[in-house]
C-alpha cells in the first residue's frame, strides 16, 4: 500500500491527466491519493469525478483560507496509514513514472529526494543556486531539497511537526528527518514544462525564500 499526498492549488487545467498518469504508471500497486486542495477553482470537483472513473482510492480534502504549499502537505501527512508514502505536485512538471524507481531504492534507504534535470529561466536559475549554496550553508544539506517528489518510509515524518507552512517546508522537512537519523538518498529525475495552469513561483519568489530560510534556521 502506498499513501499519495498531493498539495493543489487551482490545477483544474492538469488535475485530469496527472490522475491518469499517475493510474497507468502504478499500475497494479495498491495506492490511495490524499489529495489536499486549497483551490479557488474546480480542482477538487474534476478529481472527485477522475477519481470515481478510473476506480482510485481517495480522500480528497477540500480547504477554505488556508494558505501555503507546507501546510498543505502537513495536513495531507496526518491522514497517513500505508508503510510507504509520496509526496507529489500535480501539475505534471515531476512525472508519476518515477515513483516505483524511488520506491526500490528504500530497500536501502527510508527517504529518496528526487533531484532535478531542468531548463528554467534565468532569474529562476540564479535563484534556485543562490538558495541551494544558503540550504548548504545554514542546514548542511548538498543537494536539491524543493523538488517536488518525494517517496519514503511513512514512520520518517510521524513524529515530524513543520514550522515553515511556505516554499521551505522541505528544507526543514529532510532537515528534520535527516536529524532522527533516517537515511537518505536522492534519485535523478527530469523536470517537465507545465502544459496548463500558471507556475506559482515569479522573480519574487527566490527572495521571500531566501528570507524564510534564515527565519527556518533561527527556528530550529
Amino acid at each position: 500500500m502506498i499513501d499519495v499526498v498531493v498539495p493543489c492549488l487551482n490545477e483544474e487545467g492538469s488535475i485530469a491527466l496527472f490522475l491518469k498518469t499517475l493510474k497507468k504508471e502504478l499500475r497494479n500497486n495498491n495506492f490511495r491519493l490524499i489529495l489536499v486542495d486549497d483551490s479557488s477553482d474546480n480542482t477538487a470537483v474534476i478529481a472527485r469525478k477522475e477519481c470515481k472513473a478510473l476506480h482510485i482510492n481517495s480522500l480528497i480534502i477540500k480547504r477554505r483560507g488556508e494558505k501555503g504549499k507546507g501546510n498543505a502537505v502537513m495536513r495531507g501527512l496526518k491522514e497517513l496509514k500505508a508503510s510507504i508514502s509520496v509526496i507529489i505536485d500535480a501539475d505534471m512538471e515531476y512525472h508519476p513514472k518515477y515513483i516505483l524507481p524511488m520506491v526500490k531504492k528504500l530497500k536501502f534507504y527510508d527517504f529518496v529526494q528526487s533531484v532535478r534535470v531542468r531548463k528554467t529561466k534565468w532569474y529562476r536559475r540564479i535563484g534556485g543556486l543562490s538558495f541551494n549554496f544558503f540550504v548548504f550553508l545554514l542546514f548542511g544539506i548538498a543537494f536539491d531539497t524543493q523538488s517536488g517528489l518525494k517517496v519514503f518510509r511513512t514512520e520518517c515524518v510521524k513524529n515530524i511537526i513543520l514550522k515553515n507552512k511556505g516554499w521551505v517546508f522541505d528544507v526543514e522537512l529532510i532537515y528534520k528527518v535527516r536529524k532522527s537519523g533516517f537515511r537518505i538518498a536522492t534519485y535523478t529525475i527530469v523536470q517537465t514544462v507545465r502544459r496548463k495552469g500558471e507556475s506559482k513561483i515569479n522573480i519574487f519568489t527566490p527572495i521571500g525564500m531566501l528570507y524564510d530560510l534564515v527565519m527556518l534556521r533561527l527556528k530550529i
